[in-house]
């Protein structure tokens, strides 16, 4: 018998994002994964470990839940809020 206080196997960003993208139902849910998991992942440090599970099981929800079909505006928003960059701060007169 396993103790419940165990904790699970690490995993690793990447590895939870291959999990993510072979439970993905459709090619859009497939897209979003990345983005779905880097901002979790980003997200991470200010979260507390419950937290974070609690986003991942939502994101598996997401990839399984026939029901949710993401459009190609959802994905170009993911797209572009992914890479934005933004810029460094300017000192007044620069």
């Amino acid at each position: 018998m396993i103790p419940l206080d165990d904790t699970i196997p690490p995993v690793s960003w990447r590895e939870l994002e291959a999990i993510f993208h072979q439970l993905a139902t459709t090619g859009q849910k497939k897209r979003m994964v990345r983005h779905l998991i880097e901002g979790t992942r980003k997200q991470a440090p200010f979260m507390t470990s419950g937290g974070v599970m609690t986003e991942l099981i939502y994101i598996a929800a997401a990839m399984l839940d026939s029901n949710f079909e993401p459009t190609q505006k959802d994905l170009d928003v993911s797209e572009a809020s992914s890479s934005y960059s933004a810029s460094p701060p300017q000192r007044p007169g620069s």
